[in-house]
């Protein structure tokens, strides 16, 4: 939650030509957070804010090495929201406009499902049945 390591972020993360790093989603996101509790360019040490993965979508593909894909953030903050987040290209930030947000819903509703989310697993397992799921459809 600062502003100079979010731009650090994107300068290692950005394919030349995109958007500034500055107006990359995430700083913004960074910037609102900072701004909103008062806190200038750096999170107080005293506030506790946590992000997690709670889901993933592939909002489409065009060859083997360029996608977008989206990842939906659980987050644990003084202002909470679960926000998602979305980028095209070969795992880089590419060039040009940034993809379109994916649909935001809580992790792990129906709603979040129906829109194509899957849960985020670092085990290996597979994802668990959501409401109205029938036995293989998920």
């Amino acid at each position: 939650m600062s502003l100079s390591t979010a731009e650090e972020v994107y300068n290692a993360w950005a394919l030349p030509g995109g958007v500034r790093a500055e107006d990359w989603w995430i700083t913004a996101s960074v910037r609102a957070f900072l701004s909103s509790t008062g806190m200038g360019e750096v999170k107080d040490p005293s506030a506790s804010v946590t992000l997690e993965p709670a889901a993933a979508l592939v909002k489409g593909t065009d060859g083997p090495d360029w996608a977008t894909v989206c990842v939906l953030m659980k987050v644990s903050a003084p202002t909470s929201r679960s926000p998602s987040h979305c980028e095209h290209g070969g795992w880089m930030v590419a060039p040009g406009a940034p993809p379109a947000p994916a649909p935001a819903t809580w992790p792990g509703t129906q709603l979040a499902h129906e829109a194509g989310w899957r849960t985020w697993s670092t085990d290996h397992t597979t994802e668990p049945a959501h409401p109205g799921d029938t036995e293989g459809e998920h």
